[in-house]
């Protein structure tokens, strides 16, 4: 947080360029009047300090509350007593400050005014005596608050635990300017030195080429085992099981000659031979070929020629393989067939170990995904409706043991994998689960409830179960889709009317309502930047917004989607962004960004009628799930390029 001063200045100075006159009055006016104080804890400490001396218990309150809603709030349930423990300590040095000044009234007036607040506390227990107490300095009780190294300490505590807090706590993109900056840096610093690097390499390379004495380095054996050799351990470089399953049987040999380049590589490799001789005749020239024959053996030979067309190979094969290596390679393919019914909702945790399904008849299985699919626990929904279908699923992020799902019946419950059993259930009688989403960030989760007469986004905790707030949505609309940003602060939902709302959490308040489909919007997913966003409508629009630019629209197609069906997850992208998984009534297909009929580069098939996906990339080897109308889930396990 050290520079926020920094970027509160550049906020400054862009809104005057701008001409924002009125902005930036406001701006100064709002940081005048922020009790952050900047971020700065020395600053925060000190105005908690300055409120004790002059005895002034209300702002010294207010202060703290705002402390606790903003930050302690959302810390971990182990931090509270740590922040109890605190917030009573300031308050003892506040009893004590005023009892040495000799202010009984404001003793009185403290004990007045926190009595309804303290008295359940046992350890105010004895301090209710302290205003009838003569000489409380060397009373057992009170005596160690009123000496000076009990305050330092207990200064320094609060110093460093709210220091610890503002490094820990999530920041925005320009906080990280300067990080971003020194990293840039040290990128192009690098980039320079191996340049160099590899400038003097080729020189080297190039004086031992004109030396007929020189001796080649290669081993004297040259086959397919040769070319694995080249590559780089497979701890050091996790590309080398993708080269090392195309050279074996389909690179080019140098004893078998074999050819599985295309007419590209063939074309390319006889323009670079050409454009070699051009520029090497001088110095093949100057050689003594029949000195180098005598002296040479036949594999000799041919490992110097393939030294010296090492240049040509590596540029063709490059050229070549570009298109290839763009693209992912399907492993295998296994089928999940627990499920009696359509499989409404996939989902994987954050590690790829489990896979959580659930069907039309309220069943959820989770299951292993590798090495071949196997049941972990069954899990049913609520019993109390015939229409129990499960509508929504997702896993704690901060705990891959734990997950939610919501159904038809107006049911949400926390299911504990290790130990197979539900935890909690939450009824909303007469209504229905439409959607669910975990915070990445923090222990809470956003659910869209739907009745015959009203729709509310609320969001809940999920250690206490209790209902935190209910999010405000323009007019008698539904929330069908929901996704959290990557700090958990954003909320961005579709809507019934084809609306994008984006919501901050922090403040509670709606900050943008953008238009994007003419009907519902039933899937949204960001994109790996976190600044566009791709958007699903009941038609079957598909397009791609920017959140930053937001009448900008990247890219639009239009897919089919099975209609009168409940559908889940119907697209989701790797680790990249460069690839989508996308239903279809076939099975998945993945596309390379943007999608479209020339951009499909794997069909996953195996379903008449695909309802929701999941695509783990958890490892090298990724995992696309699809699930089915005919109750099978396919796990298709891919290599990445």
């Amino acid at each position: 947080m050290s520079h926020v001063q920094y970027v509160d200045e550049l906020v400054k100075e862009y809104l005057l360029f701008r001409g924002f006159s009125q902005t930036l009055k406001a701006f100064d006016n709002e940081l005048k009047a922020e009790k952050e104080k900047g971020f700065r804890v020395d600053k925060i400490v000190d105005q908690l300090m300055q409120y004790i001396y002059t005895f002034d218990l209300m702002s010294l309150r207010e202060l703290w509350g705002h402390l606790d809603i903003r930050m302690f709030s959302r810390l971990e349930s182990h931090f509270v007593p740590s922040v109890r423990k605190l917030e009573n300590a300031v308050l003892k040095m506040y009893l004590v400050n005023a009892t040495v000044n000799n202010k009984q009234e404001r003793v009185h007036e403290f004990f007045t005014k926190m009595t309804p607040e303290l008295q359940g506390h046992s350890e105010w227990k004895e301090w209710f005596a302290l205003p009838f107490t003569k000489n409380p300095e060397d009373n057992p009780t009170y005596s160690v608050h009123f000496t000076k190294q009990w305050q330092d300490t207990m200064l320094v505590s609060l110093h460093n635990f709210l220091a610890t807090i503002f490094q820990c706590m999530p920041q925005p993109t320009l906080l990280t300017i300067d990080e971003d900056v020194n990293k840039l840096k040290r990128l192009q610093e690098e980039n320079e030195a191996l340049k160099q690097c590899l400038s003097e390499a080729t020189k080297i390379e190039n004086i031992s080429d004109v030396n007929p004495g020189s001796t080649p380095q290669h081993p004297p054996i040259m086959d397919d085992f040769y070319i694995i050799a080249q590559e780089s351990p497979l701890m050091e470089n996790p590309k080398t099981l993708r080269n090392l399953i195309k050279n074996i049987g389909g690179g080019s040999s140098p004893i078998l000659h074999r050819k599985s380049l295309s007419t590209t590589k063939k074309q390319l490799e006889a323009d670079a031979i050409s454009t070699k001789r051009a520029c090497t005749k001088g110095r093949i020239n100057s050689l003594n070929k029949s000195d180098v024959v005598t002296k040479r053996s036949m594999s000799c030979d041919s490992r110097l020629t393939r030294k010296r067309d090492f240049s040509i190979e590596s540029t063709v094969e490059r050229k070549a393989k570009d298109k290839i290596e763009s693209n992912y390679i399907l492993l295998s393919q296994e089928e999940y067939t627990e499920h009696k019914t359509s499989i409404i909702q996939c989902k994987s945790n954050t590690s790829g170990s489990y896979v959580a399904t659930g069907d039309a008849d309220g069943i959820i299985k989770v299951w292993t995904p590798i090495p071949s699919p196997k049941t972990v626990g069954t899990f049913t929904s609520s019993m109390l409706n015939a229409n129990k279908a499960v509508t929504s699923l997702d896993w704690i992020s901060k705990n891959e043991r734990y997950f939610l799902h919501g159904d038809n019946s107006g049911s949400i419950h926390l299911h504990d994998t290790r130990d197979c059993k539900t935890l909690w259930e939450i009824q909303h009688e007469g209504s229905r689960i439409v959607t669910l989403a975990c915070n990445p960030l923090e222990s809470t989760f956003i659910c869209s409830v739907t009745d015959s007469n009203e729709s509310k986004l609320l969001l809940y905790d999920v250690k206490t179960k209790k209902l935190e707030r209910t999010l405000p949505i323009d007019g008698n609309l539904t929330a069908l889709c929901s996704v959290f940003n990557h700090n958990g602060q954003l909320l961005i939902t579709g809507l019934s009317n084809g609306n994008l709302l984006i919501h901050d959490l922090r403040k509670n308040e709606i900050i943008d309502n953008l238009t994007c489909h003419s009907s519902p919007i039933i899937d949204i997913e960001l994109i790996n930047d976190y600044t566009n966003i791709c958007i699903l409508s009941e038609d079957g629009k598909l397009c791609q917004k920017s959140l930053n630019q937001t009448a900008k629209v990247m890219w639009e197609t239009k897919i089919k989607i099975e209609k009168n069906a409940v559908h889940g997850k119907m697209f989701t992208f790797d680790q990249s962004g460069n690839h989508m998984l996308l239903c279809t009534q076939s099975g998945g297909n993945i596309y390379k960004m943007p999608p479209g009929a020339q951009a499909k580069i794997l069909e996953l098939g195996g379903h008449k009628g695909t309802l929701c996906c999941d695509w783990s990339t958890a490892n090298q080897s990724g995992t696309c799930i699809t699930g089915g109308a005919e109750g099978k889930a396919r796990v298709s396990t891919l290599l990445s390029p």
